[in-house]
């Protein structure tokens, strides 16, 4: 019982170790350290090497790890509470080598019950789910283990056999069972706060490439990673229509069309030659409950609407993400930024950041959508290509001024990049959709995609143009909105994600950092005076020069990483995102379930009473003559002298139908049991008629009166007699093995 307790505790520190490793705060050589040290101690085990520190020798270690730790928490990782992550998992594990006592024991459920709380705080991710179900199990197991061995070192009883040890794992479980549901059920139905305790201080990492002032390549970083971002699922059209709203005709997309759905973030309108910004301020709104209204309908004559819900991964982004042309949005936010010049959504944190800067406060972090939810409306309608050349070759000049901020250009912007725009164009059409459709495929064919080695420099656009010709999407996308702007075509350039992979699990599509992309679009004036104070009235059309199929998607998942992601969604969903909003509507979803159940089953059993009712009143109906059937009659005199056949039958051979509950045998006696019937059958097998009467010292008279092989008559003398110790006295439960085995080998052996 005590090495079995000992293993618990060590798989209770690997499960510790594993979530403080989900977290990404342990770097890989305290991981890889702490593993080899477990491995160690599993080794030990198996070959009973006495590997035990004294209390001395773990007071040294602990005085030789202070310099260490004042160097790590100094220079190697640069912050003390990493610093105390690494000798939290590195003190535990050595403390495996020194269960000396039973305090030690508890000293180590104690490391390992601090590093699951450490990764509580410092992740919201689902792989915490998944590991604290198994250490919850693990903890209840140990605890139980340790009551055990502990009570059985008092009493100075033998170790439990081996089939103890399953029974404590199946108990363990159905207690952990019990323990989860309670406290899932204490977690559903506490009043909710507004906002999270705990919510500001998780760590998480920035989602780069989506601030207002983004470096070229920037977002490469994002690309080569491979985290879910964020999980969006479609909606279905509303129950019911808004009067003069279609709505109705809401567009469900497929895995194919979802894939070219480009999921907008920031956009940016200014350039110097090695950054995009915005210069623009966004003006700051009070939503409805959260509702923000964009726009009044989609885009007119023939809409494309989709509904949606976005979840974000926890990942400080200082914007929301959305397709196309925003209508409105639900959030769970009082304030919301709308940049009109970018059609940029962003985050209340950075509201709350300058209301504090401006009264002297400190500055908040960024991040204010931090693993939240949200759900929106957008259109993907666009004009057809002939409006687009007829919008383009009528737009009058005057026009033209009001767009200059997305004409702008550096004023040191190589002559060779205006020079190679009007190259390219020199033998198309006119109009600005085909100029920049010719753009496009220039760039698109004779450029390559990488992430490695990107341009760099003074001058890193015109590197990629003309030295190096390769570069990730930003650089296409950037190439391509300085040649139109040289060109006087109004453009911006967008960051977001393009794609996703659909979870036919969770019926969502996982976005991730592969998928982050960067795009431009172009403005098209439509419908007469497309800029004036009453604002644009224009569109902004996408076209992405990136060429095909370079983005890194994993379209196909394995099946294992599938459910991973549905967990994770359930997790992010129903536990980290679970507000007082969530609760209230699932209160009101429980009790209009629970209430139609309760309808049903009070209207089935009132239909069930009156068929009985029914029944019974027709099987005591009455013929014509005032005589019952006779049918009726036969059939109430077999059930009564069946009645009657049983209750005196139970009486007179005293049957019992429950039998009151019995204390359980005890260890000693279940082991004893068990040889003595494997006892019973060699003795069958070597010829001996065994009966269930015969006693023990009964079998081995019979065994002796036959002639047969003198060791087998040895040793089931000697079974007998460890039998007859165990089962009577106070000796060992293991004494019996020993004798049993060779009992076996004296039946099996040849005679002489």
């Amino acid at each position: 019982m005590r090495r079995y307790c000992e293993v618990l505790l060590l798989l209770l520190l690997a499960v510790g170790l594993l979530a403080l490793g989900a977290s990404g705060r342990l770097p890989a050589v305290v991981i890889a350290a702490v593993g080899v040290l477990y491995l160690l101690r599993v080794v030990g085990w198996s070959r009973h090497w006495p590997l035990r520190l004294s209390g001395r020798a773990l007071t040294a270690a602990g005085l030789l790890y202070i310099p260490l730790f004042a160097l790590d928490a100094m220079v190697l990782s640069g912050s003390w509470s990493d610093a105390g992550l690494h000798w939290l998992v590195i003190a535990g594990a050595i403390k495996m080598f020194s269960l000396n006592r039973g305090r030690d024991s508890l000293t180590v459920g104690l490391f390992a019950f601090l590093e699951m709380l450490a990764a509580a705080v410092l992740t919201v991710s689902g792989v915490f789910l998944l590991l604290f179900v198994i250490f919850l199990v693990l903890l209840v197991a140990t605890l139980v283990a340790h009551e055990m061995a502990r009570g059985e070192q008092a009493g100075r009883r033998a170790t439990a056999p081996p089939p103890i040890v399953g029974r404590l794992l199946r108990f363990s479980l159905l207690l952990s069972l019990g323990v989860a549901g309670f406290t899932v059920l204490i977690f559903f139905l506490l009043p909710r706060t507004a906002l999270g305790a705990w919510g500001g201080h998780r760590a998480i990492s920035a989602l780069s490439g989506f601030s207002d002032d983004v470096r070229l390549g920037a977002i490469a970083s994002l690309q080569r990673t491979n985290n879910p971002v964020m999980h969006i699922r479609l909606l279905p059209p509303p129950a019911v229509a808004v009067a003069g709203s279609s709505e109705e005709d809401n567009t469900l997309l497929s895995p194919e069309q979802f894939e070219q759905v480009t999921w907008r973030g920031r956009g940016l309108t200014s350039f110097d030659g090695r950054r995009w910004y915005d210069p623009n301020t966004p003006n700051y709104y009070a939503t409805d409950g959260g509702r923000f209204q964009v726009a009044s309908s989609g885009t007119a004559g023939q809409a494309r609407l989709i509904r949606y819900q976005v979840t974000l991964e926890p990942m400080a982004s200082p914007v929301l993400f959305f397709p196309s042309r925003l209508l409105r949005a639900a959030t769970r936010f009082p304030v919301l930024g709308w940049d009109r010049s970018t059609a940029t959504l962003s985050s209340p944190a950075n509201f709350a950041a300058e209301q504090q800067l401006g009264a002297g406060g400190p500055q908040l972090s960024a991040g204010g959508f931090v693993g939240t939810s949200y759900s929106g409306v957008s259109d993907l309608a666009q004009p057809s290509v002939e409006q687009l050349r007829a919008a383009a070759a009528a737009t009058p000049r005057r026009q033209r001024v009001g767009m200059l901020p997305y004409l702008q250009l550096p004023d040191d912007l190589d002559p060779r990049i205006r020079a190679l725009a009007r190259a390219i164009v020199a033998h198309a059409r006119s109009d600005d959709y085909d100029r920049l459709a010719t753009l496009t495929d220039y760039l698109q064919t004779l450029y390559q995609y990488t992430l490695d080695d990107l341009p760099q420099g003074r001058d890193p656009l015109a590197e990629f143009l003309f030295e190096q010709r390769a570069g990730d999407c930003e650089y296409f996308a950037s190439a391509l909105a300085v040649m139109a702007r040289s060109l006087s075509i109004p453009t911006r350039v967008v960051n977001g994600f393009l794609g996703g992979v659909y979870n036919p699990l969770s019926g969502e599509y996982v976005v991730r950092g592969g998928d982050a992309h960067s795009w431009v679009e172009a403005y098209f004036p439509l419908g007469g005076d497309a800029v004036g104070r009453r604002g644009n009235r224009g569109v902004w059309i996408s076209f992405d020069a990136t060429p095909p199929g370079a983005a890194v998607h994993a379209g196909l998942w394995p099946n294992a990483g599938m459910v991973f992601d549905a967990l994770s969604s359930v997790w992010q969903e129903w536990f980290v995102n679970y507000d007082w909003v969530r609760q209230a509507n699932t209160a009101r979803s429980l009790q209009s379930s629970l209430g139609d159940v309760a309808n049903r089953a009070w209207e089935n059993g009132l239909a069930a009473a009156g068929s009985a009712w029914q029944g019974l009143t027709s099987a005591t109906r009455v013929n014509a003559n005032g005589d019952a059937h006779p049918l009726e009659l036969g059939g109430a005199g077999i059930v009564l002298l069946g009645g009657l056949f049983v209750g005196m039958a139970s009486f007179r051979r005293g049957w019992r139908f429950w039998r009151p509950c019995q204390a359980p045998l005890p260890a000693h006696v279940r082991a004893a049991r068990s040889a003595y019937s494997q006892f019973q059958r060699q003795l069958a097998r070597s010829g001996i008629a065994v009966a269930p009467e015969h006693t023990s010292d009964e079998l081995l008279a019979l065994l002796n009166q036959r002639p047969g092989p003198a060791p087998f008559r040895a040793a089931a003398a000697a079974f007998v007699a460890s039998y007859q110790a165990v089962r009577f006295g106070a000796a060992p439960v293991d004494g019996l093995d020993e004798p049993l085995r060779a009992l076996r080998r004296a039946r099996r052996a040849p005679a002489a």
